[in-house]
């Protein structure tokens, strides 16, 4: 997506930064790795003493540390306010969310009426048992739930039925299986996708008879999106970047495709059969996404319908009134857009300045939707398309809890190519530019991603300390157009790692703090920028800590899910390439000069936890400073309560020890 004059510069710039890592790669790494995999993924009594002996250490060393009964204490206070996120409303005015009132999990609830007494659905004792919500879906009868369940974070959903006036039962089940993304075909049947980490099916289950049909796979990663007069729309994703919509036929086992291949942000279909859906397709290389239909009797030709001039997070068609409510993203803040079909805008209602997180809609028209800000805690609202009056319909306490003195702007620093690279910046009321700040930044998962100004209690923890906190929204994220977001693909990447390393420097030119008193952090794709950083730009800050991240791409790419392996090649290289190894840091270990601490979850699907073991192995035999941890008990990150204060409190202690001087 680069012009030819920023290609060229970077091509000479990638010359230069990349040489020295690639002089310094030796032997030793690959001599290491051929023992330590002797095991690392299959042993498994030897690696449950290995990340027991870890975890032991970690513990000792960091509940040992002077900051760590303060910052557990504080951080229990802080993440201990429960929360209401999700909602969904049903045709009867029913409205769902999940919450966390007390106990270690969430759990999911409903109301009848605004800030009426919430009733819980599903039952206290799956905590126990390990069990918690990956995802729900209500008919939209209302007559019952649908609830998607996990045990211990390893995201293979097992489903189950939840009626309406109580009682549920497990429909299906499988520890080997993710079932995913329902959509319902009527009252009695609905169609999900299971995924066993190698091959797709597009399944059907009837609810009568407890019959699961196998209807259709091929070997793109696909999803359903809408059902619609013996109509199935789905849509084919061949990377983060690039997509497909189609229509599979139940009746006579057909798919056929209905747009080219592009950028095609999900879909959903009007009364009369068009087909509603975002896309790049009618945009220029720096314009955002445009809603278009598509008529499935004339595939492949799109109909403008409107230009939102914004990035788009969330939209959804109510297809009754043939109305569109979309959330728009404005240097991460939210701003709601309502238009119809032939494009004519709806009269919506703003909310104050703050985040937009998920929404639902009734076929009447009726819209809930959850929102956050740095200072307000996360409320549900709701509202009829077509008016502009909002009202509360669910709200969570601070417990007294002053977020006030929060201070949030959104900045922009330069890249090496002259890039402006948009990211947030926290500070307490009264901090001064006097270089002598303490400071994090902090890297998003991904890469397709965008780090927003809600609502995030930790970060309070942070400013209290006296902490300055920086967000990069670095090339590749979302929030800014499909050239910005597909700008780190392959090659692009490094110029996108350059972006992620000037944001120390930007701290330190504005007088914020001094490279040796700033951590880095990340998580999932964020803890490998961390890696990336730590063997890159070891000068550059104090510690790093790097959350279920990867350190070598074609490790994670030959043990990860299979159906997505060539979405993830098109974004990093094919599986043994030159550049996987040129952009994996496991290869480049002797550059690394500061402390890291790395963490892994056993039951990870998304980044397998045997890569965490094998980098903190490796660094550890050559003698390089480094602490791991790696909850038994949990998958891409903390699940419960407990996991998710502790997880906090190791990270922000291990940092502490090294920035607060």
């Amino acid at each position: 997506m680069f012009r030819n004059r920023i290609f060229i510069l970077g091509f000479l710039s990638l010359i230069f930064l990349v040489w020295p890592m690639l002089a310094d790669a030796g032997s030793d790494v690959e001599g290491l790795l051929a023992e330590i995999d002797t095991w690392i993924t299959a042993d498994t009594a030897r690696i449950l003493s290995f990340v027991d002996s870890c975890n032991a250490r970690s513990r000792s060393v960091l509940e040992g540390s002077p900051h760590w009964d303060g910052a557990y204490r504080d951080l229990s206070f802080l993440l201990g306010i429960d929360y209401v996120e999700s909602p969904q409303i049903d045709n009867t005015g029913r409205m769902y969310f999940l919450m966390r009132i007390t106990g270690e999990s969430d759990a999911l609830f409903y109301v009848d009426q605004a800030m009426g007494w919430p009733h819980q659905m599903t039952p206290n004792n799956w905590f126990s048992e390990g069990l918690s919500i990956g995802y729900y879906d209500v008919h939209p009868s209302g007559k019952y739930v649908l609830v998607g369940v996990e045990k211990h974070g390893n995201e293979n959903h097992d489903v189950y039925l939840f009626e309406r006036e109580g009682g549920f039962r497990p429909l299906i089940q499988n520890e080997n299986v993710q079932y995913r993304t329902i959509v319902f075909k009527n009252e009695d049947e609905f169609f999900l996708v299971s995924d066993d980490n190698k091959n797709l099916f597009l399944l059907k289950y009837t609810i009568s008879s407890g019959k699961l049909d196998t209807l259709y796979t091929e070997d793109e990663s696909f999803d359903p999106e809408d059902y619609f007069d013996g109509k199935l729309l789905c849509s084919r994703w061949f990377s983060f970047s690039e997509s497909q919509l189609f229509i599979y036929d139940p009746e006579n086992n057909k798919a056929t495709d209905i747009t080219g291949r592009g950028l095609f942000w999900g879909g959903c279909f009007a009364l009369d059969g068009r087909i509603v859906t975002l896309t790049s397709e009618l945009s220029s290389e720096d314009e955002f996404l445009k809603f278009a239909s598509v008529d499935p009797d004339k595939p492949e030709k799109l109909t403008f319908l409107c230009d939102p001039k914004l990035e788009v997070d969330n939209y959804l068609l109510v297809r009754n009134t043939g109305t569109i409510a979309a959330t728009l993203n404005k240097d991460g803040y939210s701003q709601l857009l309502g238009f119809d079909l032939e494009g004519n805008l709806l009269d919506l209602p703003q909310p104050e300045i703050g985040v937009v997180g998920g929404s639902s809609a009734n076929e009447f028209g009726e819209v809930i939707f959850g929102f956050s800000s740095p200072r307000t805690a996360p409320v549900l609202y709701k509202f009829r398309l077509g008016t502009n009056s909002l009202k509360q319909i669910a709200s969570t306490s601070s417990f007294g809890f002053d977020f006030s003195n929060i201070k949030v702007e959104v900045i922009h620093y330069p890249s090496s190519d002259g890039m402006q690279i948009p990211a947030l910046l926290y500070y307490a009321s009264g901090a001064k530019k006097d270089g002598k700040n303490p400071a994090i930044v902090v890297y998003h998962g991904g890469p397709p991603s965008q780090s927003q100004p809600y609502f995030q209690r930790n970060v309070s923890f942070a400013l209290s300390r006296g902490i300055v906190v920086l967000f990069p929204n670095v090339r590749g994220s979302t929030g800014y157009g499909p050239a910005f977001e597909e700008a780190d693909n392959l090659e692009g990447r490094e110029q996108s790692l350059v972006d992620c390393e000037l944001a120390l420097d930007y701290l330190v030119e504005q007088g914020w703090s001094t490279h040796d008193r700033i951590a880095i952090w990340g998580g999932s794709y964020g803890g490998y920028v961390v890696n990336y950083l730590s063997v890159k730009a070891p000068d550059k800050f104090a510690c790093g800590v790097s959350e279920v991240g990867m350190s070598d791409i074609d490790h994670n790419d030959t043990l990860v899910d299979l159906t997505f392996r060539k979405g993830w090649e098109r974004e990093l290289g094919p599986v043994g390439s030159e550049l996987t190894h040129r952009l994996s840091p496991i290869f480049y270990v002797e550059n690394i000069k500061r402390p890291l601490f790395l963490t892994g979850g056993y039951n990870d699907p998304r980044v397998p936890a045997s890569d965490a073991r094998r980098f903190s192995l490796v660094l550890s035999d050559l003698g390089k400073e480094v602490l791991y941890y790696e909850e038994v008990e949990a998958g891409h990150g903390g699940v419960t309560k407990s996991q998710v204060i502790e997880e906090y409190a190791r990270s922000y202690v291990f940092m502490l020890d090294y920035i607060m001087r």
